[in-house]
């Protein structure tokens, strides 16, 4: 059933791209969605632009059971210089991800429906985790006379940690795709570093290739590995709905043991977005 869902939004991916240029897409970026902009996504998180560096995002629709919110602001942009070397010739953009969650309530859910990952005599924790992540990004191809920019290249660095009671008695749940929610239940904190490149294969289609590393602890104790790759493009009357589908490998050591797990992705989202911003580009003139 996966795979057909994601061969048909692969094929609707690259139909919507013959109608339009497809955008880069600033959520894994330093940069911030368009002021005023209001981005409504299935699965990622939805966000809006509230400042012409700042936006607020929240994940509430799928993960309603697990309160959170974030912010996202553009600090500062190293203008390039010409006639300099590669990096000091391109603009590169500076920024910082906050995000606030509550996961008691899905924990509390998890052990009502799920005993064997938390048992049913545990006491679960009530706490906050706070994630905070710094952003660099930077056009790896300059715009010329004949070609647009393009290889948007960020790299990103952060840490996960947690706020709350000291009395409880449940474990860490042993599954790989939530190794990340450790750090609610262990007296650590999660780090990781990661890597995007979001590119214009060509007229038609859109691709974003990252990389992530994942640890618990500083020792490298657990950690765990993360490659995604995503096809999308945006259709509708002034490209306001964005398809997306694409795939995410996830592997390494969760508590001893190594696991591998392979999950396929999609997700659809809409944007009102006013029709100037659309035309100006996601980091203005240069992406035209």
């Amino acid at each position: 059933m996966f795979r057909k869902l994601f061969f048909i939004l692969f094929f609707c991916v690259q139909t919507a791209c013959v109608f339009a240029q497809a955008n880069f897409q600033t959520r894994p970026t330093a940069c911030t969605i368009p002021k005023k902009t209001f981005e409504f996504s299935v699965f990622s998180p939805t966000r809006y632009g509230v400042g012409e560096k700042t936006e607020v995002f929240s994940s509430l629709l799928i993960d309603w059971k697990l309160p959170n919110v974030g912010i996202k602001h553009l600090w500062f942009v190293k203008k390039a210089k010409k006639e300099s070397g590669f990096f000091r010739s391109r603009d590169i953009y500076f920024g910082t991800v906050h995000n606030f969650d509550y996961p008691t309530m899905f924990f509390e859910t998890v052990q009502d429906k799920k005993p064997k990952y938390i048992s049913d005599t545990a006491k679960v924790r009530t706490v906050v985790t706070m994630r905070n992540e710094l952003r660099a990004t930077i056009m790896l191809k300059k715009r010329t006379s004949c070609d647009p920019a393009n290889f948007l290249f960020t790299l990103r660095a952060g840490v996960k940690n947690s706020f709350g009671s000291k009395d409880y008695t449940m474990q860490p749940v042993d599954k790989a795709i939530w190794y990340r929610e450790t750090v609610a239940c262990l007296d650590t904190v999660v780090w990781f570093v990661g890597a995007d490149l979001d590119l214009h294969f060509s007229d038609r289609l859109n691709i974003l290739i990252d990389a992530d590393f994942h640890s618990v602890d500083w020792n490298v104790k657990d950690w765990a590995g993360e490659h995604k790759v995503f096809f999308y493009g945006y259709c509708g009357r002034n490209r306001r709905i964005m398809l997306e589908g694409g795939l995410k490998v996830a592997y390494g050591t969760v508590f001893g043991n190594m696991k591998t797990i392979a999950l396929p992705m999609i997700d659809v989202s809409y944007f009102f977005k006013p029709k100037k911003s659309r035309e100006e580009g996601l980091f203005g003139s240069d992406l035209r």
